[in-house]
């Protein structure tokens, strides 16, 4: 069953360096170290899908680490609870207490300095109804600066692993949640002279566009289009603030990073920052609270897609005469439409819409039409062209052959001939493959057609 992990903002300071260790399949062991006033070091002990077991560690052992060991597979923490705050020496605030809580009904000693077990600072508590951590992440230099958290969730409604990180900005406004999609084609983005107002998306799922908003739209939103699905976000980093004069703590500025270097700012960057981000995987949709403007924003992350392999194609010569400029309208996954005309001897037109992707791509004019006008062959969905048949010949007041007629093989059925058959015959195609594009040579006419193949794949 793919998986939902749910990834909480972190709690304490902002001092040390990021770490990440993201998801496993669950926690065998902790251990915490701390000094006179905050906890300096922690390891944990996870186990992988295949049972490998990976530790990580970070901070500074001052004095000896105190452990927590779990009954793995059969027990697991459900609730991590501590408290941060300043102290001596520490420029900003640093985690000073962690309790672990098992779905055992277990609870860990208090780690970190206490006085009669009481501890100082601001508490917090990561907590989700029972489901398990199974990761952590955080900041540390020679101490724990800050702390977060990933829930497991079950979900029987995606295909793949998603990652739904908090939605972090002002505590107001009302929740909204697009889900998770294919990926992202457009972003509108409205600003006042403060803060960030209007959120609107383009996503695709199964090739189709939806599109979703937020917020008040006011003046017309400024774009930023993705070349999908070649390009995905790839990170956002965000600011949040309260502005004067309002009452609520909003979005002031978003900044999008693409997997293809670009990137787009709006708003202005005041307030905290935050970033969403997962390593190695994209943006699929969006979620937040939202008012009068956007009060908080959180994002869905998926794997990105294996590419799929090349498969080689294979240009095959023109057949005809060698009159005209030559003209090859490249390769495509396929053939949706041809055009056909004639003239009073022979061939003199061809048009070809080819398929890329969801897309249709519409080939150049080759030739030139007649009064006559052209014909058209619309290829069926799940219908791709396996061979041209046609025959050549010299025609009057033209110096080099032309093509007479053309007729186009699929899997399913054939095409009626367009043109004459006299001439010199030919066949173009091959066993197990299919055309996905063609070239050859034009003037007023027709004068030679090849084609380009590649293997049919096994669920065509």
């Amino acid at each position: 069953m793919a998986m939902v992990y749910r990834k909480l903002a972190i709690y304490g300071g902002e001092g040390g360096r990021e770490w990440d260790d993201d998801v496993y399949e669950g926690v065998r062991k902790v251990y915490v170290g701390r000094d006179l006033s905050r906890i300096t070091y922690v390891k944990f002990e996870y186990v992988k899908e295949n049972g490998e077991v990976v530790t990580r560690e970070y901070g500074k052992i001052t004095q000896q680490p105190k452990e927590f060991v779990l009954q793995y597979p059969h027990e697991h923490i459900v609730a991590v609870e501590g408290s941060y705050k300043s102290v001596a020496l520490c420029a900003t605030e640093v985690i000073t207490s962690l309790v672990f809580k098992t779905s055992k009904g277990r609870t860990s000693p208090v780690f970190g300095p206490s006085m009669f077990g009481i501890v100082n600072g601001t508490k917090f508590v990561f907590e989700d109804g029972g489901k398990k951590i199974v990761g952590f992440h955080g900041r540390s230099d020679n101490a724990l600066d800050a702390l977060g958290v990933y829930f497991a969730l079950d979900s029987p409604n995606t295909s793949t692993s998603l990652y739904k990180l908090e939605a972090q900005g002002g505590t107001e406004g009302r929740v909204w949640d697009d889900g998770s999609y294919d990926g992202v084609k457009t972003l509108r983005i409205g600003q006042d002279n403060c803060r960030i107002t209007y959120l609107e998306f383009v996503y695709e799922k199964g090739g189709k566009s939806e599109t979703r908003n937020h917020g008040v739209k006011g003046q017309t939103p400024s774009e930023f289009v993705l070349d999908f699905p070649g390009e995905y976000i790839k990170s956002v980093e965000a600011t949040y603030h309260n502005p004067i004069l309002f009452r609520n703590t909003v979005i002031t500025s978003l900044k999008f990073e693409t997997s293809k270097g670009r990137t787009s700012f709006f708003g202005y960057e005041t307030g905290k920052k935050f970033v969403l981000e997962q390593k190695d995987r994209r943006l699929v949709g969006f979620h937040g609270k939202e008012g009068d403007a956007i009060d908080a924003l959180g994002a869905y992350f998926a794997p990105i897609p294996t590419p799929a392999p090349v498969i080689p194609a294979k240009k095959l010569p023109s057949v005809g005469g060698n009159g005209g400029v030559a003209w090859d309208d490249g390769v495509y996954d396929g053939v949706r439409k041809i055009q056909v005309g004639q003239g009073n001897d022979g061939v003199s037109f061809v048009k070809f819409e080819y398929i890329k992707g969801t897309d249709l791509v519409s080939g150049d004019d080759h030739g030139k039409k007649t009064v006559l006008g052209a014909e058209e062959f619309v290829l069926e969905d799940g219908e791709y062209l396996t061979g041209l048949v046609g025959y050549y010949d010299k025609i009057y007041g033209v110096e080099e052959p032309a093509i007479i007629s053309l007729q186009f093989k699929t899997n399913k059925r054939e095409s009626t001939p367009f043109g004459m058959d006299s001439g010199e015959k030919f066949s173009l195609g091959e066993k197990d493959h299919k055309i996905v594009g063609f070239h050859g040579q034009a003037g007023d006419v027709i004068h030679s057609v090849g084609v380009t193949l590649v293997p049919i794949t096994i669920t065509e």
